[in-house]
């Protein structure tokens, strides 16, 4: 008797993983778009003991290779900024330069989840995720108290990192922080080989040794996975036959 039932349980287990199984691959994430917005902080080399942040938002679709690879496109309108008369560096105070600038950041990006995902799959709802690639940035606004070259386009090569939650069906929340390095010295308009001699003063104050610029997003924001739904085929209707009487 404890045969039978040891056959018994083992065999409804083994339906029970089954059906799992299928409900599991009846979902599939073939992409997701989704909106995002937060801060934008710069580092450089103007006040470089603040971190000044402004506000940017954005947009992205991603394409999905596998349950765990995707292929993700991105779009973001940058603001960025920075002022010496708000450093507590007695060097930068009395230098006394300042920039703002709105520019458009486009990167392609590879994003990779470290858990399994499955929408509506309570048991697969969160995953924390990381991103790389290479991307574009395109300065379309500035201002500043410097008349120096600057640059107008340069490459970046961002690294994002985030964190994911389904709450119901297609629908999730994010966040996420991208850290973006730059091929350039000169977004802030001060390169570090660049001199500057404030009014009234006698002698010229260099920029730091940063090297290139770089800035980084904090963001939150809402994703819809493109799903396509497999179910069992329904079973066509039967035809029905029509028996015309004659008058």
């Amino acid at each position: 008797m404890r045969r039978i039932q040891l056959i018994f349980l083992l065999t409804s287990m083994f339906f029970a993983m089954n059906l799992s199984a299928q409900h599991i691959s009846m979902v599939e994430n073939k992409g997701e778009i989704g909106v995002m917005g937060g801060a934008t902080f710069y580092r450089g080399d103007i006040a470089t003991d603040i971190l000044f942040y402004k506000p940017n938002f954005g947009v992205f679709y991603k394409k999905q290779i596998n349950d765990y690879v995707g292929l993700r496109l991105n779009y973001e309108y940058i603001s960025i900024g920075a002022n010496d008369i708000q450093s507590k560096n007695f060097y930068e105070f009395k230098r006394g330069l300042y920039f703002t600038r709105t520019a458009h950041d486009v990167s392609l990006m590879g994003e990779f989840y470290f858990l399994k995902f499955i929408n509506g799959n309570k048991n697969y709802r969160f995953t924390p995720y990381l991103g790389f690639g290479l991307g574009a940035w395109k300065s379309i606004k500035s201002a500043t108290n410097l008349d120096t070259a600057t640059t107008i386009r340069t490459i970046t090569y961002p690294l994002n990192l985030g964190f994911k939650y389904n709450l119901s069906g297609p629908w999730n929340i994010f966040g996420e922080a991208t850290y973006r390095f730059t091929n350039s010295d000169k977004i802030d308009f001060f390169a570090d080989n660049t001199h500057h001699v404030p009014s009234g003063f006698l002698y010229d104050l260099q920029a730091s040794t940063s090297g290139n610029d770089q800035y980084f997003t904090a963001k939150l924001g809402v994703s819809y996975n493109l799903l396509t739904v497999y179910g069992v085929d329904k079973p066509k209707a039967p035809k029905k036959w029509h028996f015309f009487k004659r008058k």
